[in-house]
């Protein structure tokens, strides 16, 4: 039985349509209906993978092993019971470097997260969480270009040290924060010494919009 009749016989027996398939494995919105109607021919492993997490079933029953009937939920029940999470990610480049205007909008995509993994990252429930990536080499080794950070949107002022989101003036910027416990100043830190460290001494010139919990990394 083909890729499609088991993607098409499992969404059926989940109760999902194409688009809620697409979003829960992270992909674009169209790609389940794509490969629903032959546009799509084939899936590279890595994506059968996000796929199978998001039907709960394994790669290789998608990939034609077992027989269609009576055999999906018993693979789901003894592989796969963490449920997938799908936090937004928004075209908003938290510079690394020089900084850029914050805008608002619709969400560009969807990153996928099993439940387990962010209840260990994080308190923060999945409505308050967002995907930005990084642009710049300011907090290299730290952070590179491209990366991809999650951040806890609950985080609304810097507490203790740590990477955090913020706007200083009209610039959205990715950066170490500290405070000086003695002037109570905001020290805005680049782990790149060829850039300067900065110290706000008028909180209303920040705008915290939320702490980094966690980072992407594509290697090579």
């Amino acid at each position: 039985m083909s890729l499609k009749a088991r993607v098409k016989y499992r969404m059926s027996e989940l109760g999902l349509n194409p688009a809620q398939v697409s979003k829960a494995a992270g992909f674009a919105p169209t790609f389940i209906r794509d490969l629903m109607d032959g546009r799509k021919q084939s899936v590279r492993s890595d994506s059968l993978q996000k796929l199978a997490d998001a039907l709960e079933v394994t790669p290789e029953w998608l990939n034609g092993e077992g027989p269609l009937e009576g055999s999906a939920g018993a693979v789901a029940k003894t592989v796969y019971r963490d449920e997938i999470h799908s936090v937004p990610i928004f075209d908003i480049r938290a510079s690394a470097g020089p900084g850029s205007l914050a805008e608002d909008g619709e969400p560009i995509g969807y990153q996928p997260y099993r439940a387990q993994e962010l209840e260990r990252i994080t308190r923060a429930d999945i409505s308050n969480l967002a995907v930005i990536r990084v642009a710049g080499d300011s907090m290299e080794p730290t952070l590179s270009n491209a990366d991809q950070v999650l951040v806890d949107l609950t985080v609304a002022r810097i507490g203790r040290d740590g990477l955090y989101i913020l706007a200083v003036d009209e610039d959205l910027l990715v950066k170490r924060c500290q405070v000086d416990l003695e002037t109570g100043a905001v020290i805005v830190i680049s782990d790149n010494s060829a850039y300067e460290t900065i110290r706000v001494t008028d909180r209303d010139r920040l705008n915290v919009l939320g702490r980094v919990v966690w980072l992407g990394r594509v290697l090579g």
